[in-house]
């Protein structure tokens, strides 16, 4: 079945058709080693250069800040907090973290360390006092997700990095900004200039799979994540040229088009004005705060929303029922229980995430494929 509407782009999304060609061309015509002298004789290396200089572009990071590619966020999240935390030490993340950063955060408990988790409050945002209440002067690393890959708030990071910075000031600040990049603006060296570790994943803004990477402020130390001579010492292995080169011509296109994400908010709030209109009861989480444009989360009363994922899938649609890493699991959404929805809500409940490529008619398709499923329909084959 041809895919006749993609709105699930906070799972994956579609690379761009000239980070597919630099990936090949990386893969076939220059698939030499980048770390030998054949290879930087004939620019192999170039790609990882561009990456990172295509990405201190798009995070408006400095140059002496380092930033070491890895396999994707999920590596860069567990990295962030193991490679803080190497002595006992308190950590605090937040209760809706995307699941590696929860599933890490179990992990370094489990090694001795002291995890905390902040909640939030039933719009989804981080709670500034209960994160005051839970700092200490040793706490160590602190994790706040940049946006959320369910609800798509966007945490107010830069006064919650005020309130760490004031009452623990040794502590790392570290966040995942895997939903964010490309989709808001981030500047690391102003809005966000106390963010000391920053996780991303390239296939999320139309890059390829398979790389991502961990931003690192210049003066910050961390323990390496895997010995060896790549990656400034911090992570060896045979450096991913081919996604690297694709890597640097997304992070290019992400930055290039953050002004049409204006456009794409205006197609998610028509999407979520046709899907209230049709079901009154209908419920928009997060609506009341800032969110990242492309992202709504929606409750329907009622609706067995694991079926209607898989019966629009089916008929070429595409959505989600809540995280796209937790598909199939019987439990209710972590993040919306978090925020206080009940389990039969948190069931009844769709996420729809757009990208630049999503049009109007997808939008429209959408919209018709899901009103039988709303009514309590039997929809035609």
């Amino acid at each position: 079945m041809p895919i006749r509407a993609y709105l699930d782009n906070n799972a994956t999304t579609r690379p761009h058709d000239a980070v597919i060609e630099a990936v090949r061309f990386y893969q076939d015509a220059m698939y030499l080693n980048a770390a030998s002298v054949a290879g930087e004789l004939l620019g192999a290396a170039n790609p990882l250069t561009d990456a990172r200089a295509a990405l201190r572009d798009l995070f408006g990071a400095a140059h002496s800040d380092a930033i070491i590619l890895t396999s994707g966020a999920t590596e860069a999240n567990s990295w962030a907090i193991f490679g803080s935390l190497v002595e006992p030490a308190h950590a605090i993340l937040c209760a809706s973290e995307h699941s590696s950063l929860l599933a890490a955060g179990r992990a370094a408990a489990a090694r001795g360390h002291r995890v905390d988790y902040v909640c939030v409050d039933t719009h989804g945002e981080v709670r500034p006092n209960e994160l005051a209440a839970l700092l200490l002067p040793d706490t160590r690393l602190v994790s706040i997700q940049l946006a959320n890959n369910e609800t798509g708030v966007v945490q107010p990071l830069a006064s919650l990095a005020t309130i760490v910075r004031e009452q623990a000031p040794g502590a790392l600040i570290h966040t995942d900004a895997t939903q964010a990049v490309g989709r808001i603006p981030i500047n690391l060296s102003d809005a966000l200039a106390e963010i000391d570790l920053l996780s991303f994943s390239a296939h999320k803004f139309h890059g390829p799979k398979g790389i991502g990477g961990l931003f690192i402020r210049d003066g910050i130390s961390i323990a390496p994540l895997i010995p060896g001579e790549q990656e400034n010492g911090l992570r060896g292995g045979t450096s991913n040229v081919p996604g690297a080169a694709g890597l640097a011509i997304a992070a290019r296109a992400a930055l290039g088009n953050l002004p049409r994400m204006e456009a794409i908010a205006a197609l998610r709030d028509r999407l979520e004005a046709e899907l209230c209109a049709l079901r009154g009861d209908a419920r928009v989480h997060s609506a009341a705060v800032d969110r990242i444009p492309n992202t709504s989360l929606i409750t329907f009363p009622g609706l067995e929303a694991d079926n209607v994922v898989e019966q629009l899938a089916l008929h070429g649609i595409c959505i989600a029922t809540g995280s796209a890493c937790t598909a199939g699991a019987t439990a209710p959404s972590h993040v919306l229980t978090a925020m206080g929805v009940s389990a039969p809500e948190a069931r009844a409940t769709l996420r729809f995430s757009l990208s630049v490529n999503t049009t109007a008619e997808e939008i429209s398709q959408t919209v018709a494929a899901l009103v039988p499923y709303l009514f309590c329909e039997k929809p035609d084959a």
